[in-house]
């Protein structure tokens, strides 16, 4: 199959899709290559979310410098010595979710037990969010493929909410991310448009990725195993979960990108203005990056899987999701050695989301 050909979107429009790991890998560090579009109106959209369109979230012109200068303003909350205080209280809410899943007993939901509200926690406690069961019923209402109505106004409530706790954040300052934001000097609509990308690119996909992890292990009880006896193993098999993670993914499913000129790529020239989806679930699956693609091989070495995309598009919160990871399928096999599906692999109930596929409920025995 062609790494560049062009696709309808579910909406009926014209896009480019990006499957090769090279070609994939170029165009995240191409600078004419940008999430916004000089006509927005007229611009492809993958669906009819807001968040599948052209972003809003920088002006046209100058969208690189203001992308970049909001990297420069999130990074601190994102590196080493803030991770490693966060490690300490994901330990403690893990321990704390695992406890609650055991009293439980088998058939309970890992994905409501676990995966959902440790990742909800986790953000919250990272961006200075108070109430955390608002913030997710909303991003799971914003998160509604199948129900625009729905989403739009979970779109309004949620950056309703986001500014109000943005000038909660500007009179009782404490040590998140937008409390620092608003320090800055950033407007409370720019911060509550920040916040909620970074919502979208942590706690959905996080908690996706902690159910895709745990189906491919018990798919591969060795490799189950292995993690309960040599913990070590752990970030390796990690990687091999955000690389294969998103291995039945729809294609086409992402964020749009467009052309901001002309790109020649593997033969083909994308126009200034279309739409472009960087197709990951394929770039990880590419043979000529990846030596037997479909195995699942914890000790793969090198990885460049590009869950996280590159370059000036690499996700910020790509240190807080392997924290998260780690975490959880260190302790795991420990705490449920016997760990399996509560039910046949093939009745688990799949339902979509803005960029990927997850299940809806995950019931497990030990």
């Amino acid at each position: 199959m062609a790494r560049v050909r062009r696709i309808r979107t579910p909406v009926g429009d014209e896009a480019w899709l990006v499957s090769g790991h090279a070609e994939v890998r170029r165009l995240y560090a191409d600078r004419r290559l940008g999430r916004t579009h000089p006509d927005p109106a007229a611009a492809a959209r993958l669906g009819d979310h807001q968040l599948l369109s052209a972003s809003e979230l920088y002006s046209h012109e100058h969208e690189h410098e203001e992308h970049m200068a909001i990297r420069a303003a999130l990074m601190p909350f994102f590196g080493g010595r803030r991770m490693a205080v966060l490690r300490e209280s994901v330990r403690g809410l893990l321990a704390e979710l695992l406890d609650e899943l055991a009293a439980a007993g088998p058939g309970a939901d890992l994905h409501s037990m676990l995966s959902a509200p440790l990742s909800v926690r986790t953000l919250c406690a990272l961006l200075g969010v108070p109430d955390r069961e608002v913030f997710r019923d909303l991003v799971d209402q914003m998160d509604d493929v199948q129900d625009r109505a729905r989403a739009e106004a979970g779109q309004a409530e949620l950056s309703a909410y986001l500014t109000e706790v943005v000038e909660l954040r500007r009179t009782s300052p404490d040590d998140g991310v937008l409390a620092g934001l608003a320090a800055a000097g950033l407007s409370t609509e720019d911060i509550a448009g920040i916040a909620t990308m970074l919502l979208f690119a942590g706690y959905d996909s996080t908690a996706v990725m902690i159910d895709a992890g745990v189906l491919l292990l018990t798919r591969h009880r060795d490799q189950w195993e292995l993690l309960r006896v040599r913990p070590d193993a752990v970030p390796g098999a990690v990687e091999e979960v955000l690389r294969l993670g998103d291995a039945d993914a729809a294609d086409g499913s992402g964020i749009a990108r467009y052309a901001r000129e002309s790109i020649e790529i593997d033969g083909v020239t994308i126009e200034a203005g279309e739409a472009v989806v960087l197709d990951t679930a394929r770039a990880n699956l590419d043979e000529r990056a990846f030596a037997e693609p479909l195995r699942f091989d914890p000790g793969r070495s090198p990885n460049p899987q590009l869950a996280f995309g590159h370059g000036p598009w690499h996700c910020l919160g790509a240190p807080l999701a392997r924290l998260q990871l780690i975490e959880v399928f260190t302790a795991l096999p420990a705490r449920f050695p016997g760990l399996r599906l509560g039910i046949p692999d093939g009745e688990l109930a799949m339902t979509g989301n803005l960029f990927t596929g997850r299940v809806r409920r995950l019931p497990v025995r030990w």
